[in-house]
């Protein structure tokens, strides 16, 4: 019975975030997200150069995933007829170099690399009408020549979606991606704050 019910429920996910008038799929992305520094940058002043994001295996993909943790935490599903516009991974890097490396006031092409790793960027539901996006990233400040690390932090970023279908979960992750980069934000003005060699390591 819990089989039948995780099996329907999953059909029933995919029906909704789909086209069900026409059978296309539908592609999600981030929407027109704001570019510019929010007040989280304020205190930051290490130039970046170069922002690269690498995705886990599982998520090379444009699937849009999903898990329904109430019925079976273990798998990991997708939506039949929604999709990401590009890996999320891509939509990502595209949104961080243009909020990030172009929204600094004084960006003269020098500066560090910014390397993330996405361990996880799915939709969890906790019940059949409630769900949160989920995403898990590494990032790595290393100089620009070299493999030195000069400040690693790990991110978990949830937010909760609007609605319990792959709509509400591409709305959930566009906050959740916003979220993230506020995030980095305040990371690199702690990093300027205690370590304030490293901008210096950067700027060279």
């Amino acid at each position: 019975m819990k089989q039948l019910f995780a099996i329907l429920a999953g059909v029933l996910l995919g029906a909704c975030g789909g086209n069900v008038l026409t059978g296309e799929s539908v592609r999600y992305d981030f929407g027109n997200l704001p570019g510019k520094m929010t007040d989280a940058w304020a205190g930051s002043r290490i130039p970046i150069a170069s922002i690269e994001v690498q995705p886990a295996s599982w998520l090379a993909g444009p699937a849009m995933h999903f898990r329904l943790v109430h019925a079976e935490p273990l798998r990991r599903q997708s939506y039949a007829e929604s999709r990401w516009a590009a890996p999320p991974a891509e939509l990502l890097e595209t949104f961080l170099k243009r909020r990030i490396i172009h929204g600094q006031p004084d960006f003269s092409g020098a500066g560090c690399r910014l390397q993330f790793f996405v361990d996880e960027f799915e939709q969890r539901f906790n019940d059949l009408q409630n769900s949160h996006a989920v995403i898990e990233v590494r990032a790595l400040l290393t100089p620009a020549r070299g493999g030195e690390v000069l400040a690693k932090r790990t991110f978990l970023i949830q937010k909760p979606a609007p609605t319990a279908d792959a709509r509400g979960g591409a709305a959930a992750a566009r906050d959740a991606v916003q979220a993230l980069a506020d995030d980095l934000g305040n990371w690199f003005g702690e990093i300027s704050r205690e370590k304030p060699a490293t901008i210096e390591r950067c700027r060279t």
